[in-house]
């Protein structure tokens, strides 16, 4: 039979069950905070290396994919992606994508984050970027 006033040590379930509570709600915090954060991508002007351009930085709560499309010079974005990468959800750094065709040099891309085929619509648009090619 336990002590009424018994300190933690004396008690090693209530001890256990109290790491086990803060371990869980702490990782359950770190997954809430990772899920929250909105989608967003770094891309610089560039040039090529071979037939890939390199997105500096993309972040993805959930999985999706990374897709470069060319630019007109009105601004519109193309309707077919000239290159694609699946990504897992979290950071990535440095992502090589390879296009189909190369743009000239001078031809703005856009690098645009998607799920199931669409691109994700952040406050900001930091889910997408455009950069030229140098």
């Amino acid at each position: 039979m336990s002590k009424p006033n018994a300190s933690p040590l004396e008690r090693p379930t209530a001890l256990f069950s109290g790491v086990l509570l803060a371990t869980l709600l702490a990782s359950g915090a770190a997954l809430a905070a990772v899920s929250a954060s909105p989608a967003s991508i770094i891309a610089r002007n560039q040039k090529p290396k071979g037939d890939a351009v390199s997105i500096t930085y993309a972040f993805l709560p959930k999985g999706g994919t990374l897709d470069v499309y060319a630019v007109s010079s009105s601004g519109k974005m193309g309707t077919n992606p000239l290159g694609t990468v699946k990504l897992d959800p979290g950071d990535h750094r440095n992502v090589s994508v390879s296009l189909n065709p190369m743009p000239k040099k001078g031809e703005r891309l856009r690098a645009v984050i998607e799920r199931s085929d669409q691109p994700l619509k952040n406050p900001g648009n930091i889910s997408n970027r455009t950069f030229t090619i140098l």
